[in-house]
């Protein structure tokens, strides 16, 4: 008995273990490092959120934006004057076109606007050539062709299209009073056109001659044939001008 209480005695007087130990003192650790590591991890995310707002928003929408260039440039200094020569460069380039040139043109030089003397500003170019031109087909003979031109580069009062408008009205009476007309109507080339065919009255040979306005431009072309040419073979091989033509005078008379 004495021994048994002894022991007892022995147990109770052994101070109890504080604190975790084994596996569950891993697991706090474990735990509070982990807590530790995305608390770090919060605060640096916070300064990097606090960082990109301040900067964002000392970046205005505006200061983004590219600076706009004025636009200081007039129509007489875009034209490029050495590139525009319908005659001399433009058709001889078209090459659906078998053109023979007689009479290539005389070049272009500044004209006045209304037609008297060059004012302040205006800047016009035309010129005329002529020639032959092999038509496609079973024609041996080939055709006369004229083409004339006038092209308002630029006009001081800001009316170029009108005045090419102008310069087609008078274009028109000048076939109308110059070959016998059977047959006329819109065409399909340029911004606006009008063919008419019929035969020259001097003579009787037929005559195709087709006016058209590109822009601030006005060209005429005119086909001529002692054979018998019938109007869909005068008006397919006039077509062939209209693309090249379009595409120089839309790209080199200024906006």
């Amino acid at each position: 008995m004495a021994e048994t209480k002894t022991r007892e005695e022995t147990k109770r007087e052994k101070p109890a273990k504080r604190g975790l130990h084994g596996w569950k003192a891993a697991l706090t650790v474990f735990g509070c490092g982990t807590l530790a590591a995305f608390g770090v991890f919060g605060v640096i995310v916070g300064l990097l959120s606090t960082l990109v707002s301040t900067v964002s928003e000392g970046i205005s929408p505006s200061s983004q934006e590219p600076p706009i260039l004025s636009q200081t440039v007039t129509p007489r200094e875009e034209f490029i004057e050495d590139k525009f020569d319908l005659c001399g460069r433009t058709l001889p380039s078209i090459r659906d076109l078998n053109l023979r040139f007689t009479d290539s043109g005389s070049g272009y030089e500044d004209s006045a606007v209304d037609g008297g003397e060059v004012g302040e500003g205006d800047l016009v170019r035309s010129d005329q050539c002529a020639g032959t031109l092999v038509p496609a087909g079973a024609y041996m003979v080939p055709w006369e062709f004229e083409f004339t031109y006038r092209a308002v580069i630029y006009s001081p009062e800001d009316d170029r299209e009108d005045l090419a408008s102008e310069d087609m009205l008078s274009l028109q009476d000048q076939v109308e009073s110059e070959i016998s007309v059977t047959d006329s109507g819109p065409g399909d080339l340029g911004d606006e056109s009008r063919y008419y065919y019929g035969s020259l009255q001097e003579n009787e040979e037929s005559i195709y001659v087709v006016v058209v306005r590109q822009r601030s431009a006005t060209y005429m072309i005119s086909l001529s044939s002692s054979d018998d040419v019938s109007f869909s073979n005068f008006s397919s091989e006039a077509r062939k001008f209209g693309p090249q033509l379009e595409i120089t005078l839309g790209s080199r008379i200024p906006e």
